[in-house]
């Protein structure tokens, strides 16, 4: 049985909008197939209107498995592609609510020390976010999480300087965390999807 190997979302979403000729027209492919396999974005499954491919190139004897574009726009994000210019152009649908305005003009909070400002938006019944923050020794971050979601939960990830990760999982339910920090780049990362709608957000605020 051979092994399928997951490829980039770059390269296999250009199947779920384009299709395979497009997608392959210049290379050289072996065999083709639709696969059946599930995709669940941490443990909630996710309807998918293509299927996956598992593809295999003349010069490989294992297959790969492509996703489609659907997921990335499951995931808040449109996808279009530039015919002239070969390019697949993907675009938040957070930066699209916020246009061109500055940081401070959307979210003024941030000029008191928010670092972290994360929401789904009217409609947008998931979340994928991620970021990073600079602290110093001895600061607090205080995480503020109010929420009405309902049908799933959201993970949200917080990784310190030295790669230690710790992980908070987010219902129906608001809540305060204080965490406390050490100087370096603080990275986090937030997703998930709630079928049954609502609204998410959560902030950061360095003390």
């Amino acid at each position: 049985m051979k092994k399928n190997n997951v490829k980039s979302l770059a390269a296999g979403m250009i199947l779920g909008t384009f299709g395979i000729t497009t997608a392959f027209a210049a290379t050289g492919v072996k065999s083709a197939l639709l696969n059946g396999s599930a995709v669940t974005l941490n443990g909630e499954a996710l309807s998918l209107n293509r299927s996956l491919l598992s593809v295999t190139m003349d010069n490989e004897e294992e297959s790969s498995l492509y996703v489609p574009a659907e997921l990335l726009e499951k995931l808040g994000y449109t996808v279009s592609y530039d015919d002239a210019d070969h390019t697949v152009a993907l675009k938040s649908t957070a930066a699209s609510a916020v246009g061109n305005a500055s940081p401070d003009a959307v979210h003024p909070e941030i000029s008191d020390g928010a670092v972290i400002h994360l929401t789904n938006h009217p409609g947008q019944r998931n979340i994928a976010e991620s970021g990073e923050f600079q602290a110093e020794d001895g600061q607090t971050l205080l995480l503020t999480v109010a929420s009405d979601i309902k049908g799933g939960t959201v993970d949200f990830f917080l990784s310190d300087p030295s790669g230690q990760e710790q992980r908070i999982t987010i219902g129906s339910d608001g809540m305060t965390k204080e965490i406390a920090l050490k100087k370096g780049t603080w990275r986090y990362n937030c997703s998930g999807i709630f079928k049954g709608g609502g609204t998410l957000t959560v902030t950061g605020v360095v003390k």
